[in-house]
């Protein structure tokens, strides 16, 4: 995936702008104008031969929008499966078909695995909200990014169709049981660390990543979720990017050195003893053993993108 009113103009014609524009300025690829009749403007869910297929009902909201086709055409299909999408989607998050979607109700979120992606009649315990909207509904920090990812955010008014397509229960998707939480959010460390349940190729740069640098895209992010950032240090630190999507900027032969991790200026700063240079700073957890072992032996394997990778 981690939104403005733009009420001047119809709704049907806003929300065409504003999906144009993201489409335009993603860097993931073009969109299809998905969910669009032949004149331009966005078909509305729940009338004609969508209702067939189940996605098209309107629950109890009375919401027309908040129905699976409508979320699927003009959000999940329509922007987060420009990345969202393949084999190996970022987290193991697909969003490219009803089916895929559906897939995402009541299965733990791959950042914050206390919360579900998408939680049933739930929409403020949906962490897929939380990134459409930058936070929890108490102000929560998110993981990296508010999404769509170095994009504008969503209109209000579109993220409240999501909303009510999840407080309704999500009808059009066969709400599976839900799959097992951890244990409650008990702090920023906790939050910030949790391990995505999607599991990248041992050696790889996002394995090394998902396992041990996640807990830095808080501050070291185009769009950092931690608050210090906008009150007490400019983000990202040094203008250093730690994103998942940014290796070629962080393989650069000094923030990491391939072969040598202690000419590496990321290596030195997780693995020093000094509280005061230590990265993740105070407030959250340092690294394990196990996570700074994971970005050692990386960089001693040359610092791959892949593992077949020679850099």
């Amino acid at each position: 995936m981690i939104y403005q009113p733009l009420f001047v103009f119809s709704n049907a014609v806003k929300l065409l702008i504003t999906v144009s524009v993201i489409v335009t300025l993603s860097a993931c690829g073009a969109g299809e104008g998905q969910g669009l009749d032949e004149e331009g403007n966005l078909l509305l869910s729940g009338s004609g031969d969508n209702q067939s297929d189940g996605g098209g009902s309107v629950g109890a909201s009375g919401n027309p929008n908040a129905t699976l086709d409508w979320v699927q055409d003009n959000v999940f299909g329509g922007i987060c499966s420009l990345c969202h999408t393949g084999a190996t989607p970022p987290l193991g998050v697909n969003w490219s078909s009803k089916t895929a979607s559906c897939e995402n109700v009541n299965r733990p979120s791959g950042e914050i695995d206390t919360l579900m992606e998408i939680d049933p009649g739930k929409p403020e315990q949906s962490y897929l909200v939380w990134k459409l909207e930058g936070a929890g509904p108490s102000g929560e920090a998110i993981v990296a990014g508010q999404m769509p990812l170095n994009n504008p955010p969503l209109p209000a008014d579109t993220i409240k169709n999501v909303k009510d397509w999840i407080s309704d229960g999500t009808p059009g998707c066969a709400v599976p049981k839900p799959a097992a939480r951890s244990g409650a959010v008990g702090s920023t460390s906790e939050t910030a660390a949790v391990k995505s349940s999607f599991d990248y190729p041992e050696g790889s740069w996002m394995q090394v990543w998902e396992t041990s640098l996640r807990v830095c895209s808080t501050c070291h992010s185009v769009q950092p979720s931690n608050p210090a950032c906008v009150a007490e240090i400019e983000c990202p630190p040094r203008g250093l990017v730690l994103e998942a999507d940014n290796y070629y900027g962080i393989v650069d032969g000094r923030t990491v050195n391939p072969l040598d991790p202690d000419s590496s200026t990321l290596w030195n700063r997780v693995s020093t003893s000094d509280p005061g240079r230590r990265m993740p700073p105070d407030g959250y957890l340092p690294l394990t053993q196990n996570q700074l072992d994971v970005i050692r032996n990386w960089i001693l394997d040359g610092a791959p993108l892949r593992p077949s990778d020679p850099n």
